[in-house]
């Protein structure tokens, strides 16, 4: 499926491949949880549907659509890191080489994703070049990428680049509250933390995510007031994602800083009467500070540096502790 904050992109490549002038690679780009994976899974079934409807809707029946489905479809390969946060490797762009150079397959179409590009290591970036460089007949290259400036240029050039802003805060706000068991009050709060990305918003109510990050903010302002060990509540995050941990600590303090430099609004709304305390008896440069070094980590921790997640927060709550010193 494609969502409704997506029809003009779809417009936009339904009308190309109908005009019988689709690129040999397109590039869909935009921050994480707007729903580039979905829109491209919906594109490939559709040009690989037998009886597919003249507005792009694949029938969900046909032979094709059952072998996509069952994910058994010859045409149609997906290029994914091997674990969540890894890389994708030279290898698996090898292979992306011999697929498209394959005839005599079950479709006119030999289509590609890779999800997200912005993950494939230099090799691969360079191996998938040589291939964009010399595009063979009837392969189709998808692209996902959510951070632009993390793909060479040498790349993106090569592919006709769609962008995949977040959609207006009324229209996701309307599909949020559309969806089970969420209320208005709710979907604001959930847009808030996922930035604006409404199937980011989803998946934090899906995956009970939500709880946790209450439960983490509530440690914060329970470590400044000196009501909360450092050690016992690191020990208390080693089942959660790191990363999504350090996201949640660094939205906390960035609405420290909005509230210190005079921001009446903020992310965490339902946490705003702890910030407007904090931003009166910390000192701002302290937290400066803090965001910095929790930038840093998080940086690292993306980078793939495989640090023991116990100390690391260990420390990051003992930072936290002496940012919130009486000054």
């Amino acid at each position: 499926m494609y969502y409704p904050w997506q029809q003009s992109q779809w417009r936009q490549l339904w009308r190309a491949q109908k005009e019988q002038r689709l690129p040999h690679a397109l590039l869909f780009s935009g921050v994480v949880g707007t729903g580039k994976a979905q829109f491209a899974d919906h594109f490939s079934r559709a040009l690989l549907c037998q009886q597919v409807s003249e507005e792009g809707e694949y029938c969900k029946t046909c032979h094709m659509c059952r072998l996509v489905e069952g994910k058994t479809h010859a045409g149609l390969v997906w290029i994914e890191p091997e674990k969540e946060s890894g890389a994708i490797k030279i290898d698996q762009i090898r292979e992306v080489r011999e697929f498209i150079n394959q005839t005599g397959l079950q479709s006119e179409y030999r289509i590609v994703i890779v999800a997200p590009a912005n993950q494939m290591n230099i090799n691969a970036a360079n191996a998938l070049l040589k291939t964009l460089e010399e595009p063979a007949s009837g392969a189709l290259l998808i692209l996902i990428c959510n951070q632009l400036s993390e793909l060479p240029a040498t790349v993106v050039s090569r592919c006709q680049h769609i962008m995949f802003p977040q959609p207006n805060r009324q229209e996701a706000l309307s599909w949020l509250i559309k969806q089970e068991g969420i209320s208005a009050d709710s979907a604001e709060l959930l847009l808030n933390v996922a930035n604006g990305a409404p199937l980011t918003a989803l998946r934090l109510v899906k995956d009970g995510v939500m709880e946790t990050r209450q439960t983490l903010l509530q440690l914060l302002y329970a470590l400044s007031q000196r009501a909360a060990d450092p050690i016992k509540s690191a020990a208390s995050l080693q089942s959660e994602d790191s990363l999504v941990m350090l996201d949640f600590i660094l939205s906390f303090v960035m609405d420290l800083l909005r509230m210190q430099a005079g921001a009446d609004t903020v992310t965490n709304q339902d946490f705003k009467t702890q910030l407007t305390d904090l931003s009166v008896r910390t000192e701002l440069q302290r937290n400066m500070k803090f965001m910095e070094n929790l930038t840093e980590l998080r940086k690292q921790i993306g980078e793939g540096f495989n640090l023991n997640k116990l100390l690391t927060f260990e420390a990051v709550f003992i930072r936290w502790m002496e940012c919130t010193k009486c000054f």
